[in-house]
């Protein structure tokens, strides 16, 4: 494989023979002396003296020079100039970068080419440099580097506030620990420091993982700010900010990716302390005082940029039918189970399944007895999924990435969407529109059905609770083309209505702030910021969007999902840059 840079350049031949070809260091002083050899790796001519003092100094011992009987007759001088200002390679250092391998977003010199990008179409640094530098793709650095300098910006402060919880949760706890020992004798003296060293062990231990967490976050943006200077300075050359722009991209992209892998890290164990009763009946109980248990979690999620400042790329669908399904899948609702993990409805099917983003691929699929049609998670490694043509909700135990069915809660006919928020559900119903509140064993708490004499609804057919401040419910009223937005108590706050958005289906909340809303009939996806009230189109036909059943978000691998009748049982997936 030939690699530019490294083979004879034809037009170094074109040059007069008989012209005088002088030395170009000594040239940049201000002198003049004859060349009498040409060095290959500076890509410079150069007189007796340069070449003697370039083969003892140690940064240039070991260049290629030429003898002036093998030294090129004629070198442009435009090859120096926009080779010289580049950067060594760092695999490489006594080569300079002069290639990007766009297939693996490396950057590299001519040995780097040879060795691992030769079957790449690699470019030249000179030749494209200046198109690029002032291109869209530069332009779209600095809005990027915003976003996740954003995000970090707001992972360190879930940190921050796990930190927090983490130095007060042992207060009360260390309290109810004390009064109970102080009930007891002294025999308990042993036991109680085991417990105590076990609150500091974990407390010191979690303490030390979100630290490191977020000074990792720290250095990260401070990488960003470093880069964005680069970026944005006036006293480079066309070439190093390529170079800049390029490593600015792939720290980019592995800044995006070490988010998500460490986003399982944002965590901190929650702990109880619990009296032993048979401590309080016996003093000479084995369990001594009692024990300390990780009774939950104070979870952080990653930070959600502004969606509509996000640039969407179609990649590989995901084949969600499998060997049990009779026919094609038509999924009607899913959410969001863990990280990369969603539970899908196919209601044709009558099951539920288990969809890995990570592997794309279905990891399990649990039969219903009849078509289900929406789905929410509960706390407990629950889920909770309505059977529309059964009047029913099926509670679905979610432990261990299987699944099982639970017990069964009857509701009224015509049940649809579902959402569940502080162990309430709330479950649209279409026969005669209007959503009930209910607990977790079915018990009707209310029903919102009008507002000030005025009926809410017309076909209710999927709901959310937003992540806002108070929160609020929003419905999706698929024959009014509306989303409506009510009070937790049924209160009628607004309606969101948009000529883009046709017959609206699933409605999701993707972070404070900000609801994706599936356009069945308009074939898109529709960004509802509640700040303003806008509405925009994110994604549409224009990205191969048609019939659209829901859609669904995933913060972790930033990537919205599509499901559409008629894509052979596929999900169309956009992930965000």
């Amino acid at each position: 494989m030939e690699v530019p840079g490294k083979t004879r350049d034809p037009d170094l031949d074109t040059g007069s023979a008989d012209a005088t070809i002088y030395c170009q260091p000594c040239g940049e002083g201000g002198k003049r002396a004859v060349a009498q050899g040409f060095c290959q790796t500076c890509e410079e001519y150069i007189c007796a003296p340069c070449i003697e003092y370039h083969k003892r100094l140690k940064i240039s011992r070991n260049h290629i020079l030429l003898s002036k009987d093998k030294m090129p007759t004629f070198y442009p001088s435009t090859k120096h100039s926009v080779i010289g200002d580049m950067e060594y390679c760092k695999n490489h250092p006594k080569e300079m970068i002069k290639f990007y391998c766009p297939t693996h977003g490396d950057l590299g010199c001519g040995d780097c080419v040879v060795l691992d990008h030769r079957s790449c179409k690699v470019d030249y640094i000179a030749e494209v440099a200046e198109d690029f530098v002032i291109g869209n793709e530069f332009r779209e650095l600095e809005p990027t580097i915003k976003r996740e300098d954003d995000i970090l910006s707001g992972c360190i402060r879930n940190v921050d506030e796990l930190l927090d919880e983490v130095k007060n949760q042992s207060k009360d706890e260390i309290a109810r620990l004390r009064k109970f020992r102080a009930e007891i004798n002294n025999y308990l003296d042993r036991r109680e420091k085991e417990l105590l060293d076990n609150f500091q062990k974990v407390k010191t231990e979690d303490e030390n993982v979100l630290t490191d967490l977020k000074t990792d976050y720290e250095a990260k943006k401070s990488g960003l700010e470093a880069l964005r200077t680069e970026l944005s300075s006036a006293h480079v050359s066309v070439n190093q900010r390529y170079v800049a722009a390029r490593k600015a991209q792939k720290e980019l992209h592995e800044i995006k990716d070490e988010i998500e892998k460490k986003a399982g890290l944002m965590i901190a164990r929650k702990l109880r302390f619990t009296k032993d009763s048979n401590t309080e009946r016996l003093l000479g109980s084995n369990m001594g005082i009692g024990t300390l248990d990780v009774v939950g979690e104070f979870r952080r999620e990653i930070p959600v940029p502004d969606l509509s400042t996000v640039t969407w790329k179609k990649v590989e669908d995901i084949n969600v039918r499998t060997s049990l399904d009779k026919t094609s899948c038509c999924i009607t609702g899913s959410a969001l189970l863990s990280q990369g993990v969603f539970l899908l409805i196919d209601c044709e099917n009558c099951s539920v399944k288990l969809v890995d983003l990570t592997t794309r691929t279905v990891t399990f699929r649990l039969q219903l007895p009849y078509n289900p049609w929406d789905v929410c998670v509960l706390p407990g490694d629950q889920a909770a999924v309505t059977l529309m043509s059964n009047s029913m909700i099926q509670l679905v135990s979610t432990t261990g990435g299987q699944l099982s069915c639970g017990k069964e809660i009857k509701v009224s006919f015509g049940c649809c969407g579902i959402a569940y928020y502080n162990n309430r559900l709330y479950v649209s119903i279409v026969s005669d529109p209007r959503i009930e509140v209910m607990t977790l064993d079915g018990h009707i708490i209310s029903a919102f059905q009008t507002d000030d004499g005025k009926k809410l609804f017309q076909t209710p057919y999927f709901l959310t609770v937003s992540a806002s401040t108070p929160p609020t419910l929003y419905v999706s009223d698929s024959d009014a083309h509306t989303v409506h937005q009510l009070s937790l108590d049924g209160k009628a706050l607004r309606e969101y209505s948009d000529k883009k958005l046709k017959q609206p289906g699933s409605v999701v909340d993707v972070g404070p702030g900000q609801l994706l809303v599936c356009g069945s009939t308009s074939h898109n996806v529709i960004l509802l910021t509640e700040e303003d009230g806008k509405m925009a189109e994110i994604l549409g036909e224009k990205d191969g969007l048609t019939s659209n059943s829901f859609v669904s978000f995933c913060p972790y691998k930033r990537a919205i999902i599509v499901g559409m009748p008629d894509t052979d049982s596929s999900l169309c997936v956009f992930n965000g840059n």
